[in-house]
């Protein structure tokens, strides 16, 4: 067990090597591929009709799950994040959202609160039926979303770093908000939403992961390491009120420092049984972070690629 923990800590130190970047200097359109396109007449209703942020959303992933197999062997390492605070997270969260709005008005967008939105009849109509996966109406001081999956589901969709299979997600405190949680019809409700009350609809998701696996196969063994590893993807639609979805999107994901990550602990190990009964072995790890230095990584990550956003999208218009 000692010699295991003296080589975890080296993998663990050799993880934390790596600086953060001034993410106030990245391009990240061409760093991580971003791609915008709103069509002539979606830009005109840009220009003519309000912009409502219908949602805007950091999903953090709190448990996460790699594995490697080969023939004849399997491993699997499980791990959670601790350390950070509900009521720092929520803060940064608020903050962001303030950014964004001073960002679309300095494009020279009109930012509607939501209030032309929520007395529309269509809406209106909706908020009647009160239907369980519509979300309509102010966030208040409610608390974060934890996501109501079970793990023999699969892993959560959308995470730049794959394994995700529990999150909490974050929203702006004290705004409107319109949006579906149920992704069959979320096309259709935005459209209408738009449409029906003459409002662009703007909705942000950042997901954002702490880990990473390295996994190996061999000839005699099957490895598996784990390692901090911030990662975020953005998930965003732009709907006009012709019903144009437009296209603003990222295909690489962005990586983050891992200065933050303060030690890497195993709560558990089955390899013993595993060597002798022929099981896959598994590993349970708690990544435990310092919560000012992963607060400020994450809002300077997530503040400069919402300004790309905003920037992306003022180049179309």
């Amino acid at each position: 067990m000692r010699l295991a923990g003296i080589f975890l800590m080296f993998i663990f130190s050799s993880c934390l090597s790596y600086s953060q970047a001034d993410w106030s200097s990245v391009d990240f359109t061409d760093e991580y591929k971003g791609k915008f396109k709103i069509s002539g007449g979606s830009a005109k209703r840009l220009k003519k009709y309000p912009l409502f942020v219908s949602d805007y959303a950091v999903s953090q992933a709190t448990l996460m799950k790699g594995s490697e197999t080969s023939a004849t062997k399997g491993v699997f390492s499980e791990v959670s994040i601790e350390g950070l605070t509900q009521e720092s997270y929520q803060q940064m969260v608020n903050q962001l959202y303030s950014e964004l709005i001073k960002e679309l008005e300095s494009a020279g967008l009109t930012i509607d609160k939501g209030d032309r939105v929520l007395r529309s009849d269509y809406v209106q109509k909706r908020v009647s039926k009160d239907k369980d996966n519509e979300v309509i109406g102010s966030t208040g001081n409610s608390e974060p979303v934890a996501d109501k999956k079970n793990v023999t589901e699969g892993t959560l969709p959308g995470y730049g770093a794959f394994a995700v299979i529990r999150d909490l997600t974050f929203r702006p405190q004290d705004k409107n908000v319109c949006y579906t949680t149920n992704i069959i019809k979320e096309g259709n409700f935005d459209m209408k939403v738009s449409s029906k009350s003459e409002t662009n609809l703007l909705s942000i998701n950042f997901m954002v992961s702490f880990a990473n696996f390295d996994g190996g196969r061999g000839y005699k063994d099957v490895k598996l390491e784990t390692e901090p590893a911030l990662a975020i993807k953005a998930d965003v639609k732009l709907i006009t009120t012709n019903g144009s979805f437009n296209k603003v999107y990222y295909k690489k994901t962005v990586w983050g420092g891992k200065d933050w990550a303060t030690n890497l602990s195993k709560v558990n190990d089955n390899n013993g049984a595993a060597q002798w009964l022929g099981l896959a072995r598994s590993a349970g790890y708690v990544m435990n972070a310092d919560n000012e230095k992963y607060i400020s990584e994450l809002q300077a990550i997530l503040s400069a690629f919402q300004k790309d956003i905003v920037r992306g999208i003022k180049s179309e218009l």
